[in-house]
């Protein structure tokens, strides 16, 4: 889970930490790469493409579909079929050549699989600007019996969880906005652009929860290549209507549970999971690192109106492999700068599916257990995880606050 540094020091490094990267950029083009993915994802639309959600899930979706809070003079969100792809050229990617000038949705589901070429943005191809009113955010269904150990030895026992997820899409991705001084100047005298630091940003996801009732219990957000998850009512305010409120960090877009606060709110960001501990204790300040700037309704936030669309789980938008953003090196160094693959490549594949995602995550700050069991589970200095330890923790303690909070209802043994 941790993030190979090619022999780059100092605060090229930290950046690198920060934005995001692939281990052994050498072997992995894009996180699609990762060993693990051929496996899960293999044959998975091999028995026919089922199409977009049917009725009942739609209505599901659009039911509790979420509000995103945009900070003050933020870019907005936009509809990657219309905004982004129409304006984005196809090229080989040793040679640069442009292969297709004009990409079409036939043409990205052909070249997907092909890794020897990506997608770049031209936005200085449209001749009119984004429509800032009706980006189109794609809703998807998940259903899983999802296994927890049981409480003190009791023995295995299952929820039947349902997993809305909801994509926003930005034309690009930056930095954290609270970047300290010194990686500052260094982007400065470089002249990087931490506002447009990657081409796409499809990873923007919130899951919304349902248990056995059908009634939210949980919500998991992605947050840099790792994700948090959150008990409905408890550790995240769950609204009347269901439509719980996000806010969308400044310049990074990262997806953090609305504020009432009448000051913006810093969040801490690490990279991957191997920083877990900082992020939880706040201990152990990796030498340069950043903070994530959120500004809810009560400080200049506004709500961003938006279209649900509903996609195939076979459509491109979730399984190409190929880059759908220019590589971006730094004096022949990956820094986390190369467009994203499909949003099916959220995470590393020990953590699919989501059961295995939500447990992982459900950790929280202050927390004296999860912060020894973490310390315990992750060696920095290697690069290692135990994977397994912490999801197993966050899936028993998930299960004993559920169970708290909201009885046996939807449990099985």
């Amino acid at each position: 889970m941790g993030c190979t540094l090619h022999g780059i020091a100092g605060t090229a490094a930290v950046l690198l930490l920060l934005a995001g990267c692939r281990p052994g950029s050498d072997s992995y083009r894009t996180f699609a790469d990762f060993p693990g993915f051929a496996t899960y994802y293999a044959g998975r639309c091999a028995g026919g493409d089922p199409g977009p959600p049917k009725t009942e899930d739609r209505e599901l979706l659009m039911r509790y579909r979420p509000r995103f809070i945009l900070p003050p003079g933020s870019i907005r969100p936009i509809g990657f079929y219309r905004d982004y792809l129409p304006y984005s050229v196809l090229r080989g990617y040793s040679d640069k050549v442009v292969l297709v000038e004009v990409v079409s949705r036939e043409e990205l589901r052909r070249q997907q699989d092909n890794t020897q070429v990506y997608l770049e943005y031209r936005p200085e191809r449209r001749k009119q600007p984004i429509k800032a009113d009706d980006p189109v955010v794609f809703g998807r269904v998940y259903r899983e019996r999802v296994p927890f150990l049981g409480i003190n030895g009791e023995g295995t026992r299952y929820l039947d969880l349902t997993f809305l997820k909801y994509n926003l899409v930005f034309p690009v991705s930056g930095l954290p906005a609270g970047l300290n001084r010194l990686a500052g100047i260094f982007l400065k005298g470089t002249g990087l652009d931490p506002g447009d630091w990657h081409q796409l940003d499809n990873f923007v996801a919130a899951h919304i929860v349902l248990g056995g009732s059908g009634k939210p219990i949980a919500v998991l957000l992605a947050q840099h290549n790792h994700h948090r998850a959150y008990l409905a009512g408890r550790d995240i305010a769950a609204p009347a209507d269901g439509r719980f409120v996000f806010d969308v960090a400044q310049r990074s877009n990262e997806l953090y549970p609305g504020s009432d606060s009448t000051n913006p709110v810093r969040h801490r960001v690490v990279h991957w999971s191997l920083y877990l501990k900082y992020l939880l204790s706040g201990e152990g300040r990796p030498l340069i690192s950043a903070d994530d700037i959120t500004y809810g309704h009560r400080v200049g936030g506004q709500e961003v109106a938006y279209d649900l669309g509903f996609l195939s789980p076979c459509d491109p938008f979730y399984t190409a492999k190929i880059m759908l953003g220019a590589p971006r090196p730094f004096f022949g160094f990956d820094i986390g700068r190369d467009g994203p693959p499909g949003s099916d490549y959220y995470t590393v594949p020990d953590l699919l599916p989501l059961g295995n995602l939500l447990k992982f995550s459900y950790l929280h700050d202050g927390d004296p257990g999860d912060i020894r069991i973490v310390g315990e589970s992750i060696d920095e200095r290697k690069g290692t995880t135990d994977i397994s330890r912490i999801m197993n923790h966050g899936g028993e303690k998930f299960l004993g606050d559920y169970l708290a909070y909201f009885g046996d209802n939807g449990t099985t043994r």
